[in-house]
C-alpha cells in the first residue's frame, strides 16, 4: 500500500509550481535571463518570494478547505440487525475537530479488527494512512470511495489512524530500511502525529503466518503451504522477527502520549479493561464510556468482515522460535523501562509440537 498525499502537500505542490512561473514571468518582464547573465535571484526577491508562498498556502487552504460542519459525516448503523443495538451510529466528526492520533501495528496483527472495536464504542470513523485501505466495517450500499475518510488522512475527523509505518513494505529487509531511512518513515510519529500513538502488539509467531498470507494472497486470501517452508520462508521469518521488534521498540521510546494494547487481550474477557485503557491514554471524552455501546461492540467483535477463514495451525522449527523469543524479550525489556503493561505472554502459542511457556 502506498501512503496517501496529505491536502497540505497536494497545495504545497500547487503553490511551488504558482510561484515558480511567477519568479520566471518577473525575470522576463525584467529582461534578467539567469542562463545567459549567469545570474542568481537577489536575496530580498527569495525571501520575498518564500513569504509570498507561505502566505499564498495559507490563504489557499482557508479558501478549498471546507468549513468544519460542511462536510457529510456519512451516518451508518454497524448493527442495524440487532435490535438492541441497531439505534447506535458511526459517523465522521467535525472536520480539524480532533488531533491526529496514530494506531500502529505490524501487518497481521489485527488492526482492521480493533478499529471495527474502537469505531463501536466512540461512534466516531477510525481512518487510514494507506492508499486502496478499506473500512473495517463493511457496509451495504456504501462503496470505498464513497466514506469520507478516504478523501484527506489529515481531515482532523477520525478518532485514529491506521499506520503501519515502514513495516507495510511485502519486499524485506532492504525496503524497510530504506522506507525507515531514505522515505524518512521513522520520523512519522513526531513529524505526523506529534508523538501520538497508540502500539497494537501481538505474538509474533502468530504474525508472521498471518503476515505471509497478507503478503502474497492479500488482505483476506491465504497463502499456499509451500510458501511456509523452504528458504523464502526462512528469509520471511527472519525479517518478521527482527521488524516486529525493532518498529515495536522504536515506538515504544517514542511515543510521549498514548499506550500500548495487546490483541491476546482484546480476545478475552479483559476486552473491556484493555480497550478502558486505550481510552484512558487517549483521553478521549465523554467519560465514562456507553456501557451499551461497550456490550454492542465486545458481543460483535467476531464479525466476519475482512477475516481470513480456515486457517490452518501451523508449527515452527526450534531455530525459528528461538529468533521471536529473543524479539519478545527485547519488547519486553522496552516496555519494562517505560513502565507500561507487559506483553501476554501466558497466552501466547509458540507454534511448537509440544506445549511450553516463555519465561
Amino acid at each position: 500500500m502506498v501512503r496517501k498525499k496529505t491536502f497540505c502537500q497536494r497545495v504545497f505542490v500547487i503553490g511551488t509550481a504558482a510561484v515558480c512561473a511567477y519568479t520566471f514571468r518577473f525575470l522576463i518582464l525584467a529582461n534578467v535571463s539567469p542562463i545567459i547573465n549567469n545570474q542568481n535571484l537577489p536575496l530580498p526577491i527569495v525571501a520575498l518570494t518564500s513569504k509570498t508562498l507561505i502566505e499564498s498556502l495559507g490563504n489557499s487552504i482557508k479558501q478549498v478547505r471546507p468549513k468544519a460542519n460542511e462536510h457529510d459525516k456519512l451516518v451508518s448503523y454497524p448493527w442495524k440487525d440487532d435490535p438492541t443495538c441497531k439505534k447506535f451510529t458511526v459517523q465522521l466528526a467535525d472536520r480539524d475537530s480532533l488531533p491526529k492520533w496514530a494506531l500502529t501495528s505490524f501487518p497481521g496483527s489485527g488492526v482492521t479488527w480493533t478499529r471495527q472495536m474502537i469505531e463501536g464504542i466512540t461512534g466516531i470513523y477510525t481512518g487510514s494512512i494507506h492508499e486502496q485501505d478499506p473500512p473495517p466495517v463493511q457496509l451495504e450500499g456504501v462503496g470505498l470511495d464513497q466514506l469520507g475518510i478516504r478523501d484527506d488522512p489529515f481531515c482532523g475527523c477520525t478518532i485514529i489512524d491506521k499506520d503501519h509505518e515502514a513495516t507495510i513494505t511485502v519486499d524485506g529487509m532492504v525496503d524497510y530500511f530504506r522506507l525507515l531511512y531514505i522515505e524518512g518513515y521513522s520520523d512519522i510519529l513526531p513529524n505526523v502525529y506529534d508523538y501520538r500513538g497508540v502500539l497494537l502488539l501481538r505474538n509474533p509467531m502468530d504474525v508472521v503466518f498471518t503476515y505471509r498470507h497478507w503478503q502474497l494472497a492479500g488482505k483476506v486470501g491465504k497463502a499456499p503451504q509451500e510458501a511456509f517452508r523452504g528458504p523464502q520462508w526462512n528469509k520471511v521469518v527472519k525479517f518478521v522477527a527482527y521488524a516486529w521488534a525493532d518498529h515495536a521498540i522504536r515506538w515504544i521510546e517514542q511515543i510521549e502520549k498514548g499506550t500500548v494494547i495487546f490483541y491476546e487481550q482484546l480476545l478475552g474477557r479483559n476486552a473491556s479493561t484493555e480497550l478502558e485503557r486505550l481510552f484512558d491514554a487517549m483521553d478521549f471524552k465523554p467519560r465514562p464510556l456507553d456501557p451499551d455501546r461497550m456490550r454492542c461492540t465486545l458481543d460483535h467483535r467476531d464479525r466476519a468482515d475482512h477475516k481470513r477463514l480456515n486457517k490452518s495451525w501451523m508449527p515452527l522449527e526450534e531455530e525459528q522460535r528461538l529468533l521471536f523469543i529473543e524479539s519478545i524479550h527485547r519488547v519486553q525489556q522496552s516496555l519494562r523501562r517505560r513502565n507500561w503493561p507487559q506483553l501476554p505472554v501466558h497466552l501466547y502459542d509458540l507454534h511448537g509440537l509440544y506445549n511450553q511457556t516463555i519465561l
